[in-house]
């Protein structure tokens, strides 16, 4: 039987010039349920000191960024599908990386994104694996509202997930 093709997306990702599928994707190959690093320009695995771990918009404002600062020893790994999680090849992307900090990253306020739900998923997938680390947090604080009302506010609040996400320090 035939399935719907639903886009949930913010209207800035129907113009960005990197988000983007050939027919081919859509036609041959089937659904990415995690899409790992696509860059030429990243350091050996054994060298890379933090995985971002991301879904949606983000994905391409941490792209954007790390490129504008020339950053090559941290990875983005999109979760595509959160629902039923992907244990197996999120499991794939931790082993791939020895020396990574881990670090889900999203944009939404704490409380209101993915991170309730996949956070005790990858504590899970993360014993499964050769690593004995916690999944760090980066993101905005715990809000009432999904937004501030404030472009100035909301500037700050982004240009700190950036920073924080592409920090030379440990997250804790």
């Amino acid at each position: 039987f035939r399935k719907p093709l639903i886009v949930m997306s913010p209207k800035s990702l129907l113009r960005h010039k990197q988000c983007v599928s050939s027919i081919d994707e859509f036609t041959k190959n089937e659904f990415m349920r995690v899409i790992p690093e696509q860059s030429q320009d990243i350091v050996p695995p054994a060298q890379v000191r933090r995985i971002l771990f991301c879904s949606g918009k983000v994905y391409y404002d941490l792209l954007d960024y790390r490129k504008e600062k020339k950053i090559n020893d941290v990875v983005l790994v999109r979760v595509e599908q959160i629902a039923p999680f992907p244990f197996d090849l999120l499991l794939q992307e931790i082993n791939k990386y020895p020396m990574a900090e881990l670090v889900w990253c999203q944009e939404e306020p704490k409380n209101s994104g993915a991170w309730i739900y996949v956070r005790p998923r990858f504590e899970t997938t993360i014993q499964h694996s050769s690593r004995h680390v916690d999944i760090k947090y980066v993101g905005r604080g715990p809000s009432a509202a999904p937004a501030t009302g404030s472009a100035k506010i909301h500037k700050q609040e982004t240009d700190k997930l950036f920073h924080s996400a592409f920090s030379e320090h440990h997250i804790t």
